[in-house]
């Protein structure tokens, strides 16, 4: 979705490291570091599918980049970190999408050279299709390689391999996807209803962890470091309670496709002043780390951007003015019902400086102008991405059903590791929250204090 014609120059985040925690070997944990690159798509949305995952978002400029090889020699990737979707894709080194204007590589991430790897194998030709909200098509063949990540290696791993694109932008780079959601999130899934192991669930075949489950720390918008353990959580990474939430299935397929959980209120509370949006909103929202930016209903949306100041320019999108990061105020949004959990999130999360690469644009008064975190969803899925998830502590739960939520602690160095060994139990856990989402939202808003 591009509110304006710009496209943003974006910061990724590099995956370093993975190594078993020595007191839970079957915990793999990634930290990862910020860089920027360039990324232009919008949001994905699978062809015939009735679940939407994401991709890039031209207003972003956080992305997780994971280094990776596939291959026998291993080929060098860098590819999102993706818990909305849930293939792994590569571009194919002959694929003209490599190949910009200028002569420029748009694959400098990497892109695969199956006649150069021993123990490639041709699944499907043909088969693997994905499509953009901006009409970009991607078609190619399901492989299967050996796909590795630091020192764990996944064998006979099936990926797609991205040989053919119709897109309506060519500039930027073209690079690949590792998503880790639903087995029933991929793409061939919606294409002939069945799936195939996944990344997470090779994970857990080949016991490198004992349950489908990982827990994610972003840590704060300044911050260049944060964390994701497959397998396990760390309980020194959050403070209060961590509390359990059912995961929503679909509502047409039925199925639970992502990460979907019920958003029952949401409060702006600016010192003494408080803005209370209708309770019992009972809307679905993804929590998903593909999408850097929170996407609400269009009037709770507006009704936010109207609060805030925020103006919708038609070249940079909706901007506010910088110095709003310094306000005390903050969103306040509850889960479940009303005994679920509370996370808050300062204002200044949602105040994004444009990339480095970008010269800001200033306000007639001279200030300069920031992003905004929270737009309209416009009829899409609601997204609660990285603006909202650097607040939260968030556990993925695939196995069991459910996601555990807790207040993040930003900054912290210290480290207490606990392995997920039963599905049903997240260590640490001290509540379960209710809530059962509806497909419409209702009630009037109020405007945001700041």
């Amino acid at each position: 979705m591009l509110l304006g014609g710009l496209v943003y120059a974006t910061a990724g985040l590099s995956f370093s490291a993975l190594t078993a925690a020595a007191s839970t070997p079957k915990v793999l944990s990634l930290s990862f570091s910020r860089r920027e690159t360039f990324t232009p798509h919008p949001r994905l949305n699978r062809r015939g599918a009735s679940v939407t995952a994401t991709l890039y978002n031209a207003q972003s400029n956080l992305l997780y980049l994971v280094n990776a090889t596939v291959g026998t020699p291993p080929q060098s990737f860098s590819l999102q970190l993706d818990t909305g979707s849930s293939d792994i894709w590569l571009p194919w080194v002959e694929a003209q999408a490599c190949r910009g204007r200028n002569g420029i590589n748009r694959c400098g991430n990497g892109a695969f050279d199956d006649t150069q790897s021993s123990t490639f194998v041709e699944q499907i030709p043909d088969l693997f299709e994905i499509s953009y909200v901006d009409q970009t098509q991607i078609v190619g063949d399901y492989i299967a390689d050996v796909f590795s990540i630091g020192d764990v290696s996944v064998v006979n791993m099936t990926m797609g391999l991205a040989k053919q694109t119709s897109e309506p932008e060519t500039s930027g780079e073209f690079q690949g996807i590792v998503g880790v959601g639903f087995d029933q999130g991929e793409s061939i899934y919606s294409q002939v209803g069945r799936t195939y192991p996944n990344l997470i669930s090779k994970l857990k075949s080949q016991k490198y962890i004992n349950t489908r489950a990982y827990s994610l720390w972003l840590n704060d918008l300044e911050s260049t470091t944060g964390s994701i353990l497959f397998g396990g959580i760390d309980t020194a990474k959050y403070t209060g309670d961590l509390t359990i939430l059912p995961i929503q299935p679909d509502a047409i397929s039925k199925s639970i496709t992502s990460f979907t959980v019920v958003l029952d209120n949401i409060a702006v509370i600016g010192g003494a002043k408080k803005a209370q949006y209708a309770k019992a909103l009972d809307i679905p929202v993804i929590l998903d780390s593909g999408t850097t930016l929170t996407y609400l209903p269009n009037d709770i949306a507006m009704d936010i951007i109207s609060g805030v100041g925020a103006v919708n320019n038609s070249r940079y999108g909706v901007v506010v003015p910088c110095d709003l990061a310094a306000s005390p105020a903050t969103f306040n949004f509850q889960f479940g019902n009303s005994d679920g959990p509370t996370i808050v999130a300062t204002i200044g999360q949602f105040v994004l400086p444009f990339p480095s690469k970008i010269s800001p644009p200033r306000f007639r008064s001279g200030k300069t102008a920031c992003r905004w975190g929270i737009l309209p969803a416009q009829g899409a899925p609601n997204l609660f991405g990285d603006t909202f998830l650097r607040s939260a502590y968030v556990v993925y739960n695939i196995d069991g059903g459910t996601v555990g939520i807790a207040q993040t602690k930003f900054n912290v160095s210290s480290s207490s590791v606990k392995e997920i060994t039963d599905s049903g139990k997240i260590p640490g856990a001290t509540k379960t929250a209710s809530g059962e989402a509806k497909q419409t939202h209702t009630g009037a808003v109020a405007s945001a204090v700041v």
